[in-house]
């Protein structure tokens, strides 16, 4: 019998899926779920502009359509992009989550297990869009002795393979908040260092903060996004955060405000103190009976350090969600740590750039050299004041 061209394209897909089948059947489902929801995605957005041509259009849906526009030219003015296309669509999900992540660590170690996409890079945590699936995967690793961390994402980049879409469940944010998802997305897909998780998620938490309160400055929130909300604290919009959502709030002072930034930054700084201590501990010679009671240890400490500080810690709601875990481990930290609020080098970058008529431009062409340098390299100079050197 003689095959035709389609047959044989047909063929060739059946037999490398039974290939795949026998030596990783998991990794196939995984695979298709996560082709389900793009192609559902690519085939089902809306163009916004059409929708907001319709007269029947609901006015409360239209205004949330045309922020979302406004804060798109304004991130693209910013970044100096002209060819995305990310969030010029809106899909609805039908349902009332987009997504979850799960971060997978040995139980001595504080390096995450990186999970290979080619020929995207490798991924510090995995994406689902099934909960049920997602549970599945954290409960075989931990089975195997891994320290996983489930979260609830509310938003994710494919890096400029894909044209991104606002979804159902990032409508009602609101303005800063989806200034941040703008900001912080597409981020990713102006500038993204494969096969380094932390520095990329580093850099897009730091810059959407800044184009956020820029975009409020110059669309009349004055500057002060804690005036539309409480934006002290990393807001759970990207890639593997945990969703949070924005909780309206009376307008702080300038002094509740420094407060607030002063207690993230210690927040921040505690999270690092016990990382630190725990990577100390793993490297040590100590049996691993001992390692796992140093392990608890550090851990009751730091979850006491927090319960014994909630007047102080009330507004830094990375605080209260910590808390509420059922556990804190190794993941839970590297999960906080990815997305925390330091930035002193990349802010050292932005002070420099402050006198080019694009700071953003400036400031993305700075870190971008740092592409030549190891993720080690990239780590030190995250210590330092910005200013670059040899890699």
């Amino acid at each position: 019998m003689r095959l035709t061209r389609k047959k044989k394209i047909a063929l060739a897909v059946a037999v490398l899926i039974a290939i795949l089948l026998i030596v990783n059947a998991r990794w196939v489902g995984y695979v298709a779920h996560l082709a389900r929801h793009q192609f559902a995605v690519v085939f089902g957005k809306q163009p916004i502009a059409q929708m907001l041509a319709q007269k029947e259009l609901p006015a409360e849906l239209r205004a949330q359509l045309s922020m979302v526009q406004n804060i798109r030219r304004f991130t693209e003015e910013r970044y100096a992009m002209q060819k995305s296309k990310s969030y010029e669509n809106f899909y609805d999900l039908k349902r009332i989550a987009l997504g979850y992540n799960i971060t997978v660590v040995p139980e001595f170690s504080m390096k995450p297990v990186a999970f290979d996409f080619f020929p995207i890079g490798s991924f510090e945590y995995l994406g689902f869009f099934d909960k049920a699936l997602a549970d599945q995967w954290a409960a075989r690793y931990r089975a195997q002795g891994h320290d996983v961390h489930l979260s609830e994402i509310g938003g994710y980049s494919t890096l400029g393979w894909f044209d991104d879409p606002l979804y159902s469940t990032q409508l009602t944010w609101g303005e800063y908040p989806l200034a941040r998802l703008l900001g912080h997305e597409i981020a990713h897909e102006k500038l993204y260092f494969k096969d380094d998780t932390t520095f990329s998620e580093l850099m897009a938490s730091f810059i959407e903060r800044r184009l956020a309160a820029d975009y409020m400055r110059a669309s009349g929130g004055h500057g002060r996004p804690g005036s539309a909300l409480d934006s002290s604290q990393p807001l759970a919009i990207a890639d593997g955060k945990s969703i949070l959502a924005p909780t309206r709030r009376p307008m702080p002072s300038d002094t509740e405000l420094q407060i607030r930034r002063r207690r993230q930054t210690e927040f921040t700084e505690i999270i690092e103190e016990t990382k630190q201590k725990l990577e100390v501990l793993y490297k040590s010679p100590l049996p691993d009976q001992d390692k796992r009671r140093e392990k608890a240890a550090l851990i009751a400490a730091l979850k006491h350090k927090f319960e014994s500080r909630k007047k102080d810690f009330a507004h830094i709601t990375a605080v209260q969600e910590l808390l509420q875990l059922p556990e804190i481990n190794n993941a839970t930290l590297i999960q906080f740590h990815r997305y925390s609020a330091t930035g002193k080098a990349f802010d050292g970058a932005f002070r420099m750039c402050e006198t080019q008529q694009n700071v953003y431009t400036c400031w993305f062409e700075k870190i971008a050299a740092l592409k030549p340098c190891s993720r080690e390299q990239r780590k030190t100079w995250l210590e330092g004041d910005g200013k670059l050197g040899g890699c």
